[in-house]
């Protein structure tokens, strides 16, 4: 995906901010995990967000797949949720 798509940034300053596509997108599950899309301003936010809505999602999925397949939990293991 294009991340002009997602968000703009100012050449000068650095800062971000979230396209009405980015808050689609990412609003609800940022918003689970503590981060309003509207508020995030740096890359670097943008980034810690990211990564604590994919553990959030990770240990979601786990808590129904997780023993399921064995396939699945040795290829997720050492992923949130998945540790062994």
């Amino acid at each position: 995906m294009n991340m002009r798509q997602i968000y703009l940034q100012d050449p000068i300053t650095e800062r971000i901010r979230l396209t009405k596509v980015g808050i689609e997108k990412f609003g609800a599950r940022f918003a689970r995990v503590g981060f309003q899309a509207g508020q995030i301003r740096t890359v670097e936010s943008f980034k810690a967000a990211i990564d604590a809505s994919f553990a959030n999602e990770m240990v979601r999925l786990a808590t129904t797949e997780k023993g399921k397949n064995p396939d699945l939990d040795q290829a997720l293991n050492g992923l949130p949720g998945w540790y062994a």
